[in-house]
């Protein structure tokens, strides 16, 4: 029923899948690092239990933050190209605002470690809530830049920058569980944090895949052209690596009342999270570039 040239590339390669992946991961762990300042009152003594992980988190925070910064430039191919959408901001774009947000991004790490050091604590407040601002626009960004491609219906879907900030709760959680099990200070009341975290998280994850999953079988004629080269090429990405074990394997540990808490288990579940996270994005990156009707 539908044709598509096998020699049609996806110039978007694996470096973008990282970037995507890296800033939400980034983001995600600052959210963790500074919710005793900004999320103290709301989530009282639980969210107080990620303070032995305040340090630590925003120095992984700023080292995959540094990391994405150049997987950025060298996808971009000329170095010259980083700098285009700052010179030349446009209101509109997606990626203006997301290359104005690395750095504010990065001016707020600092100074909230800065703010801890000095024990400032209106410095940490205020570079905690506009910090975590930002880790959420990051990953919210990169789903836009692929929701207004509106030729590529794959892409063109509202609910994409929703799952790229769900996807980043994931991987964020993967990040400060397993750096924490392994400093041996992801005790229960830690583990009973992160594990609201994960579980919302997978949950929501579980209900937008499936809900991709109708539209991809019941839409229009690109999206089941989609749902084709899916089902050919990256079977066991979406399937495997995806859906079992990304999405069904952690919700259902996290779903069993006592194992889902264990520290270690739950590390383990995350960790599975985020391979998903990882997968997801990179099969939705790389089908939605190799949709091309042909009638």
């Amino acid at each position: 029923m539908f044709e598509y040239m096998d020699y049609h590339i996806a110039p978007w390669g694996h470096e973008i899948v990282i970037y995507f992946f890296l800033i939400g991961a980034a983001g995600m762990t600052f959210v963790y690092a500074a919710a005793p300042v900004v999320f103290g009152n709301v989530f009282g003594g639980a969210a107080k239990s990620m303070e032995p992980f305040q340090r630590v988190g925003l120095i992984a925070s700023l080292v995959l933050l540094a990391i994405c910064g150049p997987l950025l430039i060298v996808d971009l191919g000329q170095p010259a190209r980083f700098l285009y959408p700052i010179l030349y901001f446009h209101w509109t774009s997606p990626l203006s605002w997301g290359s104005l947000f690395l750095p504010l991004f990065g001016l707020c790490i600092v100074g909230f470690y800065y703010g801890s050091i000095k024990d400032n604590q209106g410095l940490m407040r205020w570079t905690g809530i506009l910090g975590s601002l930002l880790a959420l626009s990051m990953p919210l960004y990169t789903g836009l830049d692929l929701m207004v491609n509106q030729t590529r219906e794959l892409w063109s879907n509202p609910t994409i920058p929703l799952l790229f900030v769900i996807l980043s709760m994931s991987s964020g959680t993967a990040v400060v569980a397993v750096i924490q099990l392994l400093r041996g200070q992801l005790d229960q009341r830690a583990a009973e944090f992160l594990h609201a975290f994960l579980y919302l998280s997978l949950a929501v994850t579980f209900a937008l895949f499936l809900a991709e999953w109708v539209v991809l079988n019941y839409g229009t004629g690109e999206k089941q052209q989609a749902w084709e080269i899916i089902n050919q090429q990256f079977a066991f990405k979406y399937w495997g690596m995806t859906f079992l074990i990304g999405i069904l394997a952690p919700l259902v540990l996290v779903a069993i009342p006592k194992l889902g808490r264990d520290p270690k288990i739950l590390t383990l579940a995350a960790v599975l999270s985020a391979v998903g996270a990882y997968s997801f994005r990179e099969v939705l990156i790389y089908a939605g570039q190799l949709t091309q009707i042909n009638f």
